[in-house]
């Protein structure tokens, strides 16, 4: 079990990261925050999208908070902290395996979410 905040920001990183090779931008890298941009542009009823946050991951006061985009995406039957702005996540103070699996199942949903929609 982890409860160090650095090391559960690592640890979480390392799984977010690979991402940025499958369409996704750096947008911040940090000792503190790390998050991924579709950059992809996207023409739709509002006008266009240049860029839209995909997931990101950052040290937050006593807290590490994992942050995706949940635009045109049910999170009712999830159990997700709302961020605002589409976004929803998680809220960490400890991570052991089940709990690192369960975030690393959650970024690759929006992935999936994001290929359907074809935002990368």
């Amino acid at each position: 079990m982890k409860t160090d905040l650095v090391e559960i920001f690592q640890t979480i990183r390392a799984g977010l990261q690979p991402y940025a090779t499958r369409g996704y931008t750096v947008h911040e890298n940090s000792e503190s925050g790390y998050d991924l941009y579709s950059e992809k542009n996207i023409e739709n009823e509002g006008g266009k999208t240049t860029e839209r946050f995909f997931g990101g991951i950052y040290i937050n006061g006593n807290e590490v908070e994992v942050k995706v985009n949940t635009n045109e995406f049910s999170t009712s039957n999830q159990e997700l902290v709302r961020f605002g702005d589409d976004k929803s996540g998680l809220k960490l103070t400890e991570l052991d395996d089940v709990k690192l699996k369960e975030v690393e199942t959650l970024i690759e949903i929006i992935h999936a979410h994001f290929k359907e929609k074809e935002w990368i």
